[in-house]
């Protein structure tokens, strides 16, 4: 349960940013590991019902790898 820090009130979780012009995509913040593998993790949004603030965020635990070579 996030807080808000303006209004102090539950901010609803799990909300996610749609680009209007690429709406089969969602935003997500890669890690570049130094074996140049990437760690990618979906970017997530918390709003405030009660005063309209918006804070983005990562799930730690919702995690998945990627690699740059593709497999036959």
């Amino acid at each position: 349960m996030r807080k808000c820090p303006r209004c102090h009130k539950e901010m609803q979780e799990n909300c996610y940013i749609v680009d209007e012009a690429q709406v089969i995509s969602d935003f997500s913040v890669i890690e570049k590991k130094p074996d140049l593998k990437k760690i990618v993790y979906p970017l997530k949004a918390a709003i405030c019902k009660t005063c309209g603030y918006v804070e983005t965020y990562v799930d730690v635990e919702e995690e998945y790898i990627e690699d740059d070579e593709k497999k036959d």
